[in-house]
């Protein structure tokens, strides 16, 4: 803000120099520099007012918008919450199950494996390479670039997907 107040500082300062430059080479309008300057000042003042009124409203509306995402930024995080207290009561009955329903519910749920969230594109590279595919191999049979394959199995690499 004091940047736009500078440069229209600025701008007006070299306007009114220019006018008084222009208004001491006329003669023929009659108008003292006195007039001049008082014309230009009030000009000056106006734009300032128009300016501030600018800033005014985008500050407002700056405002209004960061109360939208602070408001959805909490409820967000509040599902969020819920669904964490969702999850932990499923695992809680999972491990309140009988044996041969656990070994069910840890196919289902492998809790050894870290949470996977991958684009469409990248999904199959995970299972392909646990086969033993190269990633140049799996880059040919997905139909996208070893560069993007070898980025994703990395990525697994580093978040414990793969050992």
């Amino acid at each position: 803000m004091t940047t736009v107040w500078l440069a229209g500082l600025t701008v007006g300062l070299l306007l009114l120099a220019l006018w008084m430059i222009q208004v001491g080479r006329r003669t023929v309008e009659g108008n003292t520099a006195e007039e001049a300057l008082a014309t230009v000042m009030q000009e000056f003042d106006q734009e300032n007012k128009e300016l501030l009124r600018s800033i005014t409203q985008l500050k407002r509306a700056h405002d209004i918008e960061m109360t939208g995402m602070k408001a959805e930024l909490a409820s967000v995080l509040e599902k969020i919450h819920m669904l964490q207290g969702q999850q932990e009561e499923l695992i809680q009955k999972l491990a309140n199950q009988p044996a041969h329903v656990t070994g069910q519910a840890d196919r289902l749920m492998p809790s050894a494996q870290p949470m996977l969230y991958l684009k469409e594109d990248y999904r199959e590279v995970p299972a392909l390479y646990e086969e033993g595919m190269s990633p140049h191999e799996i880059a040919r049979k997905l139909g996208i670039g070893d560069g993007e394959v070898a980025m994703v199995i990395q990525m697994l690499k580093k978040q414990g997907f793969f050992s």
